[in-house]
């Protein structure tokens, strides 16, 4: 398996270089709808905080899904 940690910055990129403000509301615990668990699952290594690429990917796909739904339940 060759998982990758991505940083602030490399995850902000990634995600089509949003902002600093909302990366971390991404992160933060409460986020995601109904749960305690954040809406971007990240882990902490020292001080620093990295998102693993399967996370990433995941976010991505739920962003795909729910905009499948919404557009599906609009025609």
């Amino acid at each position: 398996m060759n998982a990758q940690l991505y940083d602030e910055k490399a995850t902000r990129l990634r995600l089509g270089s949003i902002g600093r403000t909302k990366f971390y509301e991404l992160i933060s615990p409460g986020t995601s709808e109904g749960t305690n668990e954040p809406e971007l699952r990240s882990v902490k290594i020292g001080k620093r905080r990295f998102v693993p690429e399967r996370a990433i990917c995941e976010y991505i796909e739920r962003l795909e899904r729910e905009a499948g739904t919404r557009s599906g339940s609009a025609a």
